[in-house]
């Protein structure tokens, strides 16, 4: 059987091979073919050397040490606040929320050094200065006694119970708040709560009270919780995300659903589209959801309902620039036309040009990055990424027609940055209760941070609710804001 060889890439000519013997021919074939493996095996992995935060979807975390982050310009203006900016003074507090006031005056007079008495005094206050002070705290303890008393009527004996606003526990919902949210909001481990608590408020506590204080809180919160998923399924734009997660050592992943008024947690089994099912069921099918390209949200969410987040589309053309050659060209082509996509929101968002102008002015962008990446498909290595992308075109560019949704998905991925930090500390769960209390806890710390409300003072409302067996407050402070939110325009 002749072997055939484009003779070119083993520099032999035509008539010296013919004189090769067959099975010679056939070891050098299949050694170049072999040699042509290793080298396209060599590049691939070369490639993903190359992959870090700034080309993929890795974390940052993840980078190498050593690995040079990408510098901005400098601007040529001097470091910290520029001249012209408003400073910023802590206010003095009115004199009747003062703990304590302290006068002083003085004893000598700073000229001649006479002594100076109080008959010299001039009426009015010259100079204030207030110092914030935490007092040594030491928890106040507290015993509820009960008794009993015989009836003369029966003559049984009957008693006391304690009153229905007292908890159960051994700890009251000030306390309680407390470890929650340095547990869920600090992130500190439940040993080092045990520690914190005995060091600064002398009160005695073993890990397993933190556990129970956590399911305590978990249960206050199930109301809330609810709401809040509620309000992102009625949201007109929502943004949604997912991490990895471990519970008991086994695979799960952490959602996050979010609007401009909530967000939602939810640990679940996989991060495949079946969660979106169960977790919004046909909600998705109304408003607008921005995502990145994950496969698993391709089955709920229309593309005519979907925003693409563009901090993905930068780390994946930038990966597209350092292949080199033509396709490095083409990656140069479609990063010039996202600055001007991106250059174009800015005037959008600081009032420059209005929404009209908006979509107009991005018309022939648009236009020139689908050319871009209709070409691109049919580069080697660079064609699969740029077919993909083309899938997607439509949702990169809803953002220019829909109120309130924005090209990136920053706002998803701020919400999951506070649960990666505890996961990297807590390793995640070891039971779907306290899988629960981190959908929960998240969900109310993010969702109060969005509403300016003080998550602590609302976690001592919560548990006090619970233990009356009362729902807990709203966490959205204002009912008509929220309907306001939740209806469609017009």
């Amino acid at each position: 059987m002749e072997v055939v060889l484009p003779l070119e890439h083993l520099g032999v000519s035509p008539e010296r091979w013919d004189r090769f013997p067959l099975d010679a021919k056939a070891i050098i074939v299949n050694q170049h073919a072999r040699l042509i493996q290793l080298e396209e095996a060599v590049r691939d992995l070369q490639a993903r050397l190359k992959k870090d935060s700034s080309n993929s979807h890795k974390p940052p975390s993840s980078d190498p040490p050593g690995k040079q982050r990408e510098k901005k310009k400098p601007s040529g203006k001097p470091s910290g606040a520029q001249k012209g900016h408003p400073g910023y003074h802590r206010p003095m507090v009115p004199l009747e929320q003062v703990d304590e006031v302290h006068k002083h005056f003085p004893d000598r007079c700073a000229h001649c050094e006479h002594v100076l008495t109080a008959e010299g005094d001039i009426p009015g206050v010259v100079g204030r200065h207030q110092i914030f002070e935490l007092p040594k705290i030491k928890v106040t303890i507290i015993e509820h006694q009960t008794y009993e008393r015989a009836c003369y009527g029966c003559g049984k004996v009957t008693r006391a119970k304690l009153p229905e606003a007292v908890s159960q526990s051994s700890v009251g919902p000030q306390v309680q708040a407390e470890i929650a949210y340095l547990v869920g909001k600090c992130h500190l481990s439940r040993r080092r709560v045990v520690e914190y608590a005995a060091t600064s408020w002398g009160l005695p506590l073993c890990m397993g009270t933190v556990h129970r204080i956590e399911q305590n809180v978990s249960q206050a919160l199930e109301k809330p919780y609810v709401q809040v998923v509620k309000i992102v399924k009625a949201a007109r734009v929502r943004n949604l995300d997912e991490t990895g997660w471990k519970e008991k050592g086994k695979r799960r992943y952490l959602w996050s659903a979010g609007c401009a008024k909530a967000t939602v947690f939810k640990i679940a089994p996989s991060r495949g589209a079946e969660v979106l099912k169960d977790l919004f069921g046909d909600a998705l099918q109304n408003g607008h959801s921005i995502t990145d390209r994950h496969k698993g949200y391709d089955p709920e969410i229309p593309m005519d309902q979907r925003g693409i987040c563009w901090a993905h589309l930068k780390r994946d053309f930038k990966k597209i620039q350092q292949v080199g050659g033509l396709a490095g060209q083409l990656g140069d082509a479609l990063q010039f036309r996202r600055k001007q996509a991106r250059d174009l929101w800015y005037r959008f968002k600081d009032g420059g040009i209005d929404r009209a102008q908006l979509q107009e002015h991005s018309r022939p962008i648009r236009e020139s990055i689908k050319r871009l990446l209709e070409e691109g498909q049919h580069y080697p290595k660079v064609g699969g990424a740029c077919k993909d992308m083309l899938r997607y075109e439509q949702a990169m560019w809803n953002y220019l027609f829909v109120e309130g949704m924005e090209p990136t998905n920053n706002a998803a991925e701020r919400a999951l940055r506070q649960a990666v930090i505890w996961r990297k500390g807590s390793f995640g769960t070891q039971s779907l209760s306290g899988s629960q209390f981190v959908e929960r806890i998240l969900t109310v710390a993010e969702t109060c941070r969005q509403n300016g409300r003080n998550m602590l003072d609302y976690l001592v409302s919560a548990v006090q609710s619970n233990i009356l067996g009362h729902a807990a407050p709203s966490l959205i402070l204002s009912v008509l804001a929220l309907i306001l939110f939740v209806l469609p325009d017009g």
